[in-house]
């Protein structure tokens, strides 16, 4: 009979086997670092401090984002940022011929930081375009160098050591030195713009070198095959070349600012929808305000990012739908090509032309510079971009064509763009044939009742109608500039007797407008009035990309 458990046989075997088997090494913790090694790299940390101050100029911006500045080039790095790391870790061999260790560099950078932050100067930085000490600046971004164009009222000329802070993003092209004294003959001959847009788009690529006032944003739309990517790539890469020119769509306003930040010119192609939201993103980019988010889910911080850009994109069908957007927006239409080029002449031929017809944009943006001042509108026929219209209208006289060439390139598309906003509200749409339908008498109603009148009227086969009193209200404030451009008055009244109402009435045909083409005599006085809305939105702010927001 066998009992259960281990026999003493057993225990013999397992004390063998024990005692023949190979021992483990035991694991120890790792060793504590020898002070000796502590030393050397806080030593290291501190040369690299020095090192770098030494070598650079430290200050911070507005967001107390800290930069160093090579005092040799010139050239502006931002601390947290790739360029500045490589560059130290390059510059410190070079000059020592030792490696910097990765904890003596972080460690460096976290102090050099708080010396940026505390102990140098607030400066205002700027990416490709600057305006400060009375004229404006475009930084040529070449490498090694601080070369760039300073522009002033009739001059401009080349500044090897400017006083403006320039940070170029690592996907940003150098610019040719410009030549001066070539007419724009050379840039029609590589886009698609056709004749009676041509003054429209050469005052955009003006307005783009003013940093300091709201930007149009241009759209170009046509069919396929019409070189809408090639123009825009064009025009993209006279002022503001890029490792990428164009992009694709961006997935949410956050992908919109971030990029704007670190690029001159925002540039998006084969555009179809735009969203609400990011329409109303654009609409703040163009006019100039921020985005805010918090940097992390651990802490309380939060990030800013704050610019104003100059915005160009294309699509077959118009893609910018919402009234504030269209009011800043101007669009041309890219005619069928009768003749195709090959793409690698074409870009050997731009190559070529760049610095003169970069040169002679820069000799017509600082004539109108010169002319601006003495370039005024009447009240009743100011734009919204009214900055712009003035600019173009200085632009015209610096080629030798007349304000008024400018003004009805403007005024067509800004009807176009109109037109556009009423086809895509079916609320605009059914009004115009409601109104109509009355023989254009004036009304004054609840806006329930407005809301029961027009269901008549409503475009068949719409999924946009209002729900609601409410949202058809919301729908006739949007579209009521539009339909005031069509001389049809919307306004609400607020309320009375408990309840919203509106009035629609026809506006009255202000005159006819004065020619805007000669100057004023020099003892009038500058007009100083603003469009209103522009002076609102001039900084506006937007910080969640899922809201929309009232410009």
């Amino acid at each position: 009979m066998h009992h259960a458990g281990r026999s003493s046989g057993d225990d013999a075997l397992h004390v063998h086997m024990s005692s023949v088997a190979p021992q483990l090494p035991r694991v120890e913790e790792s060793p504590e670092p020898i002070e000796g090694d502590k030393e050397e790299r806080v030593s290291q940390a501190s040369m690299l401090v020095g090192f770098v101050r030494e070598r650079t100029e430290l200050f911070h911006d507005e967001s107390s984002e800290a930069y160093a500045r090579d005092r040799a080039s010139g050239e502006v790095r931002r601390l947290d940022g790739r360029p500045f790391r490589d560059w130290l870790q390059a510059s410190f061999y070079e000059a020592t011929e030792k490696s910097a260790r990765d904890q003596s560099v972080r460690e460096a950078i976290g102090t050099l930081s708080g010396l940026a932050r505390f102990a140098g100067d607030c400066l205002p930085v700027w990416v490709r375009v600057a305006r400060e000490h009375g004229a404006y600046w475009l930084d040529l971004a070449r490498a090694g160098e601080s070369m760039v164009v300073r522009i002033e009222p009739g001059a401009w000329q080349i500044v090897n050591d400017p006083p403006v802070m320039f940070l170029r993003n690592e996907t940003m092209r150098p610019l040719p030195v410009p030549v001066r004294g070539v007419g724009m003959d050379d840039l029609w001959g590589l886009v698609n713009i056709p004749e009676d847009a041509r003054l429209l788009v050469l005052a955009w690529l003006a307005e783009c070198l003013r940093p300091d006032t709201p930007f149009p944003v241009l759209e170009l739309i046509g069919e396929q095959g019409s070189a809408k990517s090639t123009t825009q790539s064009i025009l993209r890469r006279l002022l503001d070349p890029n490792a990428c020119d164009l992009r694709s769509a961006p997935r949410s306003a956050e992908d919109v600012f971030v990029g704007a930040k670190v690029n001159w010119l925002v540039s998006y192609e084969n555009i179809s929808h735009l969203p609400a939201p990011m329409q109303d993103a654009l609409c703040v980019l163009a006019t100039g305000g921020g985005f805010a988010k918090r940097k992390l889910y651990s802490d309380a911080d939060e990030a800013v990012i704050q610019v104003k850009r100059p915005i160009v994109l294309n699509g077959i069908s118009a893609a910018i739908t919402a009234q504030d957007l269209i009011d800043r927006s101007i669009s041309v239409e890219t005619p069928i090509i009768s003749e195709r080029r090959e793409t690698i002449g074409l870009w050997r031929e731009f190559d070529q032309l760049h610095p003169r017809i970069l040169g002679a944009l820069l000799d017509i943006f600082a004539d109108a510079l010169r002319r601006l001042p003495t370039v005024s509108l009447p009240t009743f026929d100011r734009p919204r971009l009214i900055e712009f219209a003035h600019l173009g209208i200085a632009v015209a006289q610096a080629i030798g064509e007349s304000g008024d060439d400018f003004m009805r390139e403007f005024n067509l598309s800004r009807q176009e763009s109109i037109a556009r906003t009423i086809d895509a509200s079916p609320v605009a749409t059914a009004l115009v044939d409601w109104f109509a339908d009355r023989g254009e008498q004036a009304a004054e109603m609840s806006v329930k009742g407005l809301f029961k009148e027009l269901e008549r009227f409503k475009p068949a086969q719409t999924d946009a109608w209002p729900r609601s009193a409410k949202g058809f209200g919301d729908a006739m404030r949007r579209a009521a500039p539009a339909l005031r451009q069509l001389a049809i008055e919307c306004r609400s009244l607020g309320k009375i007797g408990g309840t919203v109402r509106w009035s629609v009435t026809r506006l009255q045909a202000p005159g006819s407008r004065p020619d805007c083409s000669e100057p004023r005599a020099a003892s009038q006085k500058p007009q100083s009035e603003q469009d209103i809305g522009t002076c609102r939105t001039s900084l506006g702010e937007y910080s969640m990309p899922d809201v929309e927001v009232d410009l």
